[in-house]
């Protein structure tokens, strides 16, 4: 869905930046002569594409533990006995109380994506990956497990940042922690046309495998007016039910592959990271690489053509003329 469908560049990528900037100036109050944020979008796609990464919270827990290692270790004091986000704010600003370790703009320079990029994909990729090249300090601090409603401040955070006040109360019945102003998700755009979508829908049955909750893709699939074009939808919260793996793991695709009508002789699958390619070619799919929101479009084409894509496109709005999607 995401990089496919649905541009995300200025929703779930800002999303990442802003829950890490927020984490850091709110939550530990580094000091910040500016407004420049610890990371760019450039940032968020290296560590993507280094694998592992489909789930945008686990990336965003990945930048948080990794700034947190540049950091000089801080003391560990006694965890609040009582898991609660306003508490788990409170305790990040005592732990960082009086000289602040360092300042955003300190934090910020001593930075190095690129290479951390390259370490977390020799080591396999994914936030395990990650923690496994770092030196571990402060891993107390990360707080990105568990309920969002308890003691997973990071996912809190990102939801708030993404959904907005009004749409998160909606979907958690809950009154935003840090968040009072409308969410990132309303900056979501289609990358495909209706028109594109409902000419394959005549021709073969769609379905969507996505790492996003449900909620959250039927409300910008509605918005969007794009949704009645798919035959099945898989989420994250189906992942999560079967106890199953995300992408690159091949489940999703398969189980979305099945409850297609008729069943697919040879199912394509289309995706925007090199995890996406993987996932198809492990479930035996034809693996589609889609550019349009690429930060490095050359790099990404190189990392798609080396894990066996059978094509690689520009846009999404190419599908219709490839000739492996429209042979009979």
């Amino acid at each position: 869905m995401d990089g496919v469908l649905v541009d995300v560049s200025r929703s779930y990528r800002a999303a990442i930046i802003r829950t890490v900037d927020i984490f850091f100036s709110q939550g530990m109050r580094l000091p910040a002569a500016d407004d420049t944020p610890l990371l760019t979008p450039n940032d968020v796609s290296l560590l993507k594409n280094a694998g592992g990464f489909n789930n945008d919270w686990d990336l965003t827990a990945a930048f948080i533990t990794y700034f947190l290692d540049l950091l000089p270790p801080l003391s560990v004091s006694t965890l609040p006995l009582h898991r609660r986000i306003a508490t788990l704010l409170a305790y990040l600003q005592i732990v960082s109380r009086g000289k602040p370790p360092l300042t955003m703009g300190e934090l910020r320079a001593r930075k190095d994506i690129p290479a951390l990029a390259e370490k977390v994909s020799l080591a396999g990729g994914g936030l395990s990956a990650l923690e496994t090249v770092l030196a571990g300090n402060n891993r107390h601090l990360v707080f990105g497990r568990g309920s969002l409603k308890k003691e997973n401040l990071i996912q809190r955070i990102f939801q708030e940042v993404y959904l907005g006040e009004t749409l998160f109360a909606e979907i958690y019945g809950e009154t935003p922690t840090v968040v009072r102003q409308p969410g990132v998700i309303r900056h979501e755009t289609a990358l495909i046309r209706t028109e594109t979508l409902a000419a394959l829908a005549q021709k073969m049955p769609l379905g969507i495998a996505t790492g996003r909750p449900r909620a959250e893709a039927e409300y910008t699939l509605t918005r969007l007016n794009i949704d009645r074009h798919f035959q099945a939808m898989l989420t994250h919260d189906d992942i999560f039910a079967a106890g199953a793996r995300g992408k690159p793991d091949p489940w999703i695709l398969q189980e979305t592959a099945k409850r297609l009508y008729p069943a697919p002789a040879h199912p394509a699958y289309i995706g925007d990271t090199p995890d996406d390619i993987r996932a198809a070619k492990a479930a035996g799919f034809i693996a589609i690489g889609v550019l349009a929101t690429a930060t490095d479009p050359a790099a990404l084409r190189a990392q798609f053509e080396s894990l066996g894509a059978d094509a690689v496109i520009e846009s999404p709005e190419e599908v219709n003329e490839l000739r492996i999607v429209n042979s009979e």
